[in-house]
């Protein structure tokens, strides 16, 4: 508004500049050169009607070409002034009482996803639907909010989806798939209009209550989605270790001196965030090498272009202290050193969410306590988890995990600033409803927090797509190869990772150890320090070498 006012401003006094020069010369004109004398408001009337292209009344025609040439600039001017006020002002100003609205039909999609009953967690299967360049349509009932919805960007159509019209201007018959949000509204109905279509796209079904899972179901959905069971699993998951680092290695190399595995949240502020996953490779050009990244919940070895990196993304690098410097600056965070699972898991809370991350380390034989504010089956110790003392009951000072599945995020953030106090050296990983909290839950001490819109977004991704995240059967294994003995050969990190799987980490010669893998020749007696799950370690030690 500030700018269309300084625009304004700028117009009108130019024009008044303008008008008045165009004035005081055709009032010195008429008098000198046309020998016919006009007052100052005389020769001012004439201008107007000049730029203006009303008329010029009793003065014309003119019989000099200087005032002839005069009145022609004049003209021309005044067209110049219309024409610029037109774009600059009156449009803006029409649209004050025109809206954009949302378009009639979509008829140029073709294998889209149509999306009913937009909320939060639908937010982020947007983001990696456009990421992945795939078309969608959202169908929203609400006038307002479809409007609102269309002023954001969003491919959106005002349409009540329970019925055949609203499904035909989707174009449902070409659609890849429809997701039915409803984590907030019922769409019973809408499920049970989609299941009418036998040739139909497949239907997924979203919702934040599992004990409504069945009545979905039953109206006909093909699949039916709980984040909050997957939010829970992907906590259990983060506490189990998904590097493992046998013996051998760690005699020959100080991990934490020497060689450094560190997880880099990635920072909403950082030049990475919003950026395709996959290049975020690029910070390995100081000498650090990615080994993966907790994407939204699921650990991934290889990082995709079609995932955008943000707040629920951290990568697990490893490097030297100097070569780290370079991840810390790309991710805008200090990270965390990579530390085997550390027990006793404190688990507070035993919603949906808690009890999914409960069942996953209870049959991982996890030794695991748990907290909440009321008695119950999965319950060890009754506290209030945002209180010292609640916290102290659970010995939370002994424990080397604590995993926070609370239904309120503030609660959550409390509990966290809490046990940071009374734990310094406290693993906390902790769910958010909401996904602005990721990041205050870390800015309070949490050392990993993740958020139920992007877990359900992550979800129906894989879902649609029929992507497959890496599983803890696959765990990477860091080990100390010895390269064959003939040496002599250029050590190329990216053709060993595209023949084998395999990152090469560090190169070990004379006892040093060398993560700058830039220009270097193997020799004999060189070991490298490599990851890869067990099949990949068995291609390399095959194509380059043979373990010792």
């Amino acid at each position: 508004m500030a700018r269309l006012t300084a625009r304004l401003a700028g117009y009108l006094g130019s024009l008044l500049i303008l008008t008045s020069v165009y004035a005081a010369v055709y009032q010195w004109g008429m008098a000198t050169l046309e020998g016919d004398p006009r007052t100052w408001y005389q020769a001012l009337e004439v201008v107007v009607q000049s730029m203006t292209t009303t008329g010029y009344g009793q003065d014309a025609p003119w019989e000099t070409l200087e005032m002839t040439a005069l009145m022609i600039l004049t003209q021309l001017t005044g067209i110049a002034y219309i024409f610029v006020a037109v774009p600059l002002f009156v449009v803006p100003w029409l649209q004050t009482f025109v809206e954009p609205t949302p378009p009639e039909d979509v008829a140029e999609l073709e294998d889209h996803v149509i999306v009913v009953g937009y909320t939060a967690l639908c937010a982020s299967l947007i983001e990696e639907l456009e990421s992945s360049g795939t078309e969608y349509v959202v169908l929203e009932p609400d006038e307002e909010r479809a409007q609102s919805l269309h002023e954001d960007g969003l491919v959106v159509l005002h349409r009540d989806p329970t019925t055949d019209d609203a499904l035909e201007d989707a174009r449902i018959e070409d659609a890849r798939a429809v997701v039915v949000d409803a984590s907030e509204g019922g769409y019973i109905s809408t499920v049970i209009e989609l299941a009418r279509h036998d040739d139909g796209p497949r239907v997924l079904a979203l919702v934040a209550d599992p004990s409504r899972a069945r009545y979905l179901r039953y109206a006909g959905a093909d699949e039916v989605v709980s984040p909050k069971h997957r939010l829970g699993k992907a906590l259990g998951d983060k506490v189990r270790p998904v590097v493992d680092v046998d013996d051998e290695l760690r005699n020959a190399v100080d991990l934490g001196t020497d060689l450094h595995l560190v997880e880099y949240p990635i920072d909403p502020e950082s030049e990475l965030y919003d950026e395709p996953l996959a290049t975020c490779q690029r910070v390995e050009s100081g000498g650090a090498t990615v080994l993966g990244a907790w994407i939204r919940g699921d650990f991934c070895r290889s990082l995709p272009t079609g995932v955008h990196a943000d707040e629920n993304t951290t990568l697990l690098v490893a490097g030297t202290a100097d070569t780290l410097e370079t991840v810390r600056e790309a991710t805008g965070t200090a990270g965390s050193d990579y530390r085997p699972m550390r027990e006793p898991v404190l688990v507070v809370g035993t919603g949906t969410v808690g009890s999914s991350a409960i069942g996953d380390l209870q049959r991982a034989d996890v030794e695991t306590v748990v907290l909440d504010q009321r008695g119950g089956e999965l319950v060890d110790i009754v506290g209030d988890v945002t209180t010292e003392d609640g916290l102290a009951a659970a010995d939370v000072t002994d424990a080397g995990t604590l995993i926070l599945a609370l239904d309120d995020d503030e609660n959550a953030l409390l509990a966290t600033l809490v046990a940071r106090e009374l734990n310094p050296d406290l693993e906390i990983f902790a769910a958010a409803d909401l996904e602005s909290n990721v990041v205050r839950l870390r800015d309070a001490g949490a050392t990993y927090a993740l958020g139920l819109p992007n877990v359900a977004g992550r979800m129906l991704a894989l879902r649609l797509f029929e992507r497959d995240a890496v599983t803890f059967g696959d765990r990477l294994l860091l080990r100390r190869v010895r390269v064959s003995e003939s040496g002599g050969e250029r050590l190329d990190a990216a053709t060993i990772r595209d023949r084998t799987g395999c990152s090469v980490v560090a190169l070990e010669r004379d006892g040093d150890l060398d993560t700058d893998l830039e220009d270097r020749t193997l020799g004999g007696g060189d070991r490298l320090v490599v990851a890869g799950t067990e099949s990949e370690l068995e291609a390399f030690r095959e194509s380059f070498g043979s373990a010792r």
